[in-house]
């Protein structure tokens, strides 16, 4: 009797614990359908967007040649890079604390990210058998701020009303800046990305030294045509290996800073000045690059550590205008692999 008794307390108490298991998960802030924000299968997600509470927009969107940014730029593949291993991996630390909940959600109503994530799909998906592709919009969530740690990150899966904080394994910091809506962060830095079999002419212009100036056109990838600007002459005799490294560096100049939000009056003081370089890229479908190129002046003139003479600008950086378009720093370190007068090729000084 002893024996069936104590079975018998032994199986109510196991019951009344997996009930009250059962109830604590089941009212639990972390059900899944607040906290599965990570995306696994990263290499499904064709379209990212973000949009902040001033409407600030940014659109990540696959294509066959790369991510693309607002339909209009190239993505940056490190922070695309940054942002999908992050949405694959970003985990669930906690719930916010019953006495922050309220005022964690007034916070994120005034400054959040809406973050949208979509996915190729299929209507039907058993097994290996996947038919009927489709985009879906798989995952609705918004990023607030960092914690007081700056450990954490607080985030609301749409549709739900308790917030929770997000962490990153490994990462000693925060992943709030990851989501960025700035349309600044995520482009890339391109000047010119073209190889030889792409391009159709380059022109050169040393606006102080027109002597120097010429223009290079691709004859069916086989030759290299070199003309002198100033008098529109062919070259004969140039250093062909030469010019045609020069040709191949075009793959890969990139500037340094998008200074597109800088003061207007400033920026049109700098371009009020005559310009240093003109270059334009011709492609063979009928796009261009371009870039003007422009001195930054130094605040107080500096002292040539050689000769000792006045230096007014800076030897290290210019500004330069993009495509007529985009305001930005560029390095002499990069540009100077393709700001080669024309006598570098004809061992002839103008």
């Amino acid at each position: 009797m002893n024996k069936n008794r104590n079975l018998l307390i032994i199986t109510i108490v196991l019951a009344v614990l997996a009930a009250v298991l059962l109830y604590s998960r089941s009212n639990s802030t972390l059900n899944p359908g607040i906290s599965e924000f990570a995306v696994k299968d990263t290499a499904s997600i064709t379209k990212i967007f973000m949009v902040d509470k001033f409407d600030q927009q940014v659109l990540l969107e696959r294509s066959p040649s790369g991510w693309k940014l607002n339909g209009k730029y190239g993505a940056r593949h490190e922070n695309l890079d940054v942002l999908l291993n992050t949405l694959a991996n970003m985990e669930v630390r906690e719930p916010v604390a019953k006495a922050a909940h309220d005022n964690v959600l007034k916070i994120m109503a005034a400054k959040s990210v809406k973050v949208e994530v979509y996915q190729n799909k299929h209507f039907i998906d058993f097994g290996k058998i996947k038919l009927f592709p489709r985009e879906k919009l798989t995952k609705t969530f918004y990023i607030g701020d960092a914690t007081m740690d700056n450990f954490g990150t607080f985030a609301l899966m749409e549709n739900a009303t308790s917030p929770v904080v997000l962490y990153l394994p490994g990462l000693r910091g925060y992943i709030a800046s990851r989501f960025s809506t700035s349309e600044t962060d995520w482009r890339v830095h391109t000047v010119f990305n073209k190889k030889l079999p792409d391009i159709k002419s380059i022109r050169v212009e040393f606006l102080d030294h027109p002597q120097e100036s010429y223009i290079v056109e691709n004859q069916n990838n086989e030759n290299l045509k070199l003309i002198r600007l100033s008098n529109n002459t062919e070259i004969d005799g140039y250093d062909t290996l030469r010019l045609v490294s020069w040709v191949n560096s075009f793959r890969n100049i990139r500037y340094e800073l998008l200074m597109n939000d800088m003061d207007p009056q400033r920026r049109d003081s700098i371009m009020d000045a005559a310009p240093k370089h003109h270059i334009i890229l011709e492609a063979k479908d009928g796009s261009k690059q371009s870039i003007r190129t422009f001195v930054r002046l130094l605040p107080e003139p500096e002292v040539d550590i050689f000769d000792g003479s006045p230096v007014t600008y800076d030897l290290d950086r210019m500004f330069g205008l993009v495509n007529e378009e985009d305001f930005v720093t560029v390095q002499f370190f990069v540009f100077d692999k393709i700001l080669m007068p024309l006598s570098a090729f004809t061992n002839k000084p103008a």
